[in-house]
């Protein structure tokens, strides 16, 4: 019996002057834009920068621009007809229209003068985005004015009236070395300021202004406590023995001042009672004393 044969067809083979397009692996992927917070024209300079080192055309960069773009940048996208998307030069200018849409040289200037540290904004942030400003605002100044001018925006707005006399006191040759010196002295008051100090870290107790004035008061308190304490036993010793000789009360109301003594005894015979003593639970005739007992 003869071998069945073989009615598969031989694989399909690519023409040798046929191009295959292929991408290899991206050596740096740049990160994706949302169209808040950083400039389309920073972004996508940092997106040429890594399509030249990864070897994308044309082609290749429409495709990881669509890609990269993420919520108000992917929305401006999707609102471009078709001819735009097919054109990176054409994407790329509709896009800078959409996303930057003043970037006139007076807008560029008036938004470098207004630029101030925003909250959470960390020191060298604030100092790179002054420098891109500047560059925007004056692209055809000398660096160095442009430097100067980056660093007396920097030092004005860069923290409170403490700071800005260090930085002055310091005179910084360029916006670099201020951006350093305005990080370093942010970061000594973080320290000065925070609430564990270096006694405590080293495991010392030290009492503040304000144990020391609690540990007085609880001190001038005690002392109110136990004089309060002896004055009510001084008061009890007081008391019992007047109360338990009602006789010996009644002597001492003799030894009263004239004066007094006279308005207990009136008092006495206009109520009764005995106004030889000023006992008001006998008579006279009944006193003890006129019957010489």
């Amino acid at each position: 019996m003869s071998e069945p044969e073989n009615n598969t067809p031989p694989p399909l083979r690519p023409a040798e002057n046929q191009p295959v397009s292929t991408a290899a692996r991206p050596i740096f992927m740049p990160e994706s834009f949302s169209g808040v917070g950083r400039e389309w024209a920073d972004w996508v300079g940092q997106f040429e920068m890594a399509a030249d080192v990864n070897n994308w055309d044309e082609p290749l960069k429409l495709k990881f621009l669509c890609l990269l773009l993420s919520d108000k940048a992917r929305e401006v996208y999707n609102g471009l007809s078709g001819s735009v998307k097919a054109n990176y030069a054409v994407l790329k200018e509709q896009m800078g229209k959409c996303l930057d849409p003043c970037d006139s040289a007076d807008w560029n200037r008036a938004v470098f003068s207004a630029r101030r540290r925003w909250h959470n904004e960390s020191v060298r942030e604030f100092g790179m985005a002054l420098r891109r400003a500047v560059v925007k605002a004056y692209p055809t100044v000398d660096p160095n004015i442009r430097d100067m001018l980056a660093k007396d925006q920097f030092i004005a707005h860069v923290g409170n009236g403490d700071m800005r006399v260090c930085l002055r006191s310091a005179k910084p040759a360029s916006l670099e070395a201020a951006i350093d010196l305005a990080a370093e002295l942010e970061l000594i008051r973080s320290l000065e300021t925070s609430s564990v100090s270096d006694a405590r870290v080293r495991g010392i107790t030290v009492k503040d202004a304000d144990d020391k004035s609690i540990a007085s008061l609880m001190g001038v308190v005690e002392s109110l406590r136990q004089e309060v304490k002896s004055l009510q036993e001084v008061v009890h010793t007081l008391s019992v023995p007047a109360a338990s000789s009602p006789h010996r009360r009644d002597a001492q109301n003799t030894t009263l001042q004239p004066r007094q003594e006279y308005s207990r005894r009136e008092g006495n015979e206009r109520f009764g009672g005995c106004w030889e003593c000023g006992c008001n639970r006998h008579l006279r005739r009944d006193c003890p004393y006129v019957q010489g007992n």
